[in-house]
């Protein structure tokens, strides 16, 4: 097992090498784009506009860690997405355990807010703003945009190895760290900060894909999501990434990131 796991890392490390974003002429890249300033942090994150005329659809993308770190920066993605044509926000949030729930989901929905209010700065079509995240970066964009009372609206969201329903990790040590309570005395706070549970009859179509050997976030959880997202009529798709668990789900899903983003392109607003 523990050589599984260093081989795992070395893959991963190696991944991550080779989704390293390749500036071109296609693309601009502005970084570190503030968003919000709270508990003395500067929280923001790197822009990608294309060089396309005229307003473009935009995604923001969230990465996960466990809540608690940044293993994860999503700059493959983010420059896949950018030279699909669309603007990407590549954001950063408060982590835990120094910060707990609400505070992630409330830094993401804050980020989609600040986007739509200086969309005509980054020439970006405020009606078509969609969400993407990985592992906690997917709990938290669904958490911010499923039952969304605020502008923007998300046309779609693509959500990667989602943990979906916390309760059933009762005695995860990362959940803990999140909510800050055990779940025998604060099952409710649990039950609250689980996506599967904020699902309504206007949430954005979503896309879930997820690594059929992930054993940090067992597949049930796709599955759980999905039924949450289809109980309230709500259009949804999963695929199931062969042979990958989750590090390397996120290292090497190309094959479901090609769908995720053929998913957002077909979920935009029609002018």
């Amino acid at each position: 097992m523990k050589i599984f796991l260093i081989f795992t890392a070395i893959l991963f490390i190696l991944g991550c090498s080779t989704l390293a974003f390749n500036k071109s002429a296609d693309v601009q890249k502005i970084e570190n784009v503030v968003y919000k300033k709270i508990d003395g942090q500067s929280l923001g994150g790197d822009m990608y506009i294309p060089n396309i005329a005229g307003n473009k659809p935009a995604v923001v993308v969230v990465h996960g860690g466990g809540w608690t770190n940044r293993s994860g920066k999503m700059e493959g993605i983010s420059a896949k997405l950018a030279r699909a044509g669309f603007v990407v926000y590549n954001i950063t949030y408060r982590l835990a355990p120094e910060s707990r729930h609400p505070a992630q989901m409330n830094d993401v929905s804050d980020a989609l807010a600040w986007l739509y209010q200086h969309a005509d700065k980054y020439e970006i079509d405020s009606s078509n703003i969609s969400g993407w995240g990985y592992s906690a970066g997917a709990h938290l964009i669904l958490m911010a945009g499923l039952d969304r009372q605020d502008a923007p609206q998300l046309r779609s969201i693509v959500a990667g190895g989602t943990p979906a329903d916390l309760t059933r990790w009762p005695n995860s040590p990362l959940v803990l760290k999140l909510i800050g309570e055990p779940m025998a005395k604060a099952k409710a706070e649990w039950v609250d900060a689980s996506p599967v549970n904020h699902v309504t009859k206007n949430s954005p179509p979503v896309f879930l894909y997820h690594g059929q050997w992930d054993t940090l976030v067992e597949p049930e959880q796709m599955a759980l999501m999905a039924d949450a997202l289809r109980q309230k009529d709500i259009p949804v798709e999963t695929y199931t990434v062969n042979f990958l668990g989750h590090i390397l789900t996120y290292a090497m899903a190309g094959s479901a990131e090609r769908r995720g983003i053929e998913f957002v392109r077909a979920h935009k607003a029609s002018k």
